[in-house]
């Protein structure tokens, strides 16, 4: 991979409204590849909480990140706005910007829009999913359900305990340094939480809750990527490993010492699995024992 202390300081940044609400995009190395990278992140990774990441990535390939309604600086999009509507903003977004071919990077919340945007629209070339979630399972319907509970009668310590435990893995942090400050700072933000970041949650929360399906048998053929931690017990390995199999051309990787917060905890990795998926490299990185 090419050397990170040298990235590209090169961005742009672009305001653009669908139907009422606000989508920010920022843009990095534009024109460095025919095709751009459109970089979705999770629930609470706006586009500066995930600007390490776009810029590693933007020494090899145009990258568009983007903060869709709901996340970020954009506000709250109610949760009755399902999933295809945030694909429709992201497509109008993509159009402003004269781009009919794009790459797709979807990551935790970002991999279900990821997954609707490739059956709603032409154009994907490559799909790479990072802790891929097709569906909600029962243990995280209940979970989720007591996190909203949790926000709605103020009990920020027992919020912020039951988030961080379900985002970082308690048995990987007892052993890893790394794993354990993750969810120490994790847990700090959770309970220095804005009012607007808590809406935000709670709506998103509740956007997965009632339109976070997505029908595996309706994936495009297209060349995919999926990926997580090996130690990630909120969206496992088998999880992934069956969104993967619902592509007729896939990898999936177990990234090694990482949970579900592998972008912190394994970031070079993380960094050269999502290249190697734009790379169409296909050998598959072995599970750890």
């Amino acid at each position: 991979m090419s050397d990170l202390h040298s990235l590209p300081k090169d961005s742009n940044f672009h305001c653009f409204s669908f139907e009422g609400f606000p989508i920010h995009v920022k843009e990095y190395s534009r024109g460095l590849t025919e095709t751009p990278l459109v970089f979705i992140g999770g629930a609470f990774q706006n586009i500066n909480q995930i600007e390490k990441v776009s810029l590693a990535l933007a020494k090899e390939t145009w990258v568009i990140a983007i903060d869709t309604p709901g996340n970020g600086d954009t506000g709250v999009l109610p949760h009755n706005y399902g999933f295809d509507f945030i694909c429709r903003a992201i497509h109008s977004a993509v159009k402003k910007l004269g781009i009919d071919v794009i790459n797709l990077l979807g990551c935790s919340y970002g991999s279900i829009v990821a997954m609707r945007y490739a059956q709603m629209y032409l154009g994907v070339d490559k799909l790479i999913l990072g802790s891929a979630m097709d569906r909600l399972p029962e243990r995280l319907e209940y979970e989720f359900n007591l996190l909203l509970f949790l926000l709605e009668w103020n009990r920020m310590e027992d919020f912020a305990d039951g988030f961080t435990n379900l985002l970082t893995n308690p048995a990987f942090r007892a052993e890893n340094r790394l794993a354990r400050l993750t969810a120490d700072k994790l847990r700090h933000a959770l309970l220095n939480a804005s009012t607007g970041m808590k809406e935000q949650f709670k709506h998103n929360t509740m956007r997965i809750l009632r339109h976070g399906q997505t029908d595996l048998s309706l994936m495009p053929d297209v060349d995919a990527t999926v990926f997580t931690g090996e130690h990630d017990h909120f969206l496992p390995i088998e999880d992934n490993k069956r969104v993967a199999a619902s592509f007729k051309r896939a990898r999936f990787v177990a990234l090694k010492d990482a949970d579900h917060m592998f972008h912190v905890e394994q970031f070079r990795q993380t960094v050269e699995t999502i290249l190697d998926g734009l790379r169409g490299e296909r050998e598959q990185l072995p599970l750890a024992a």
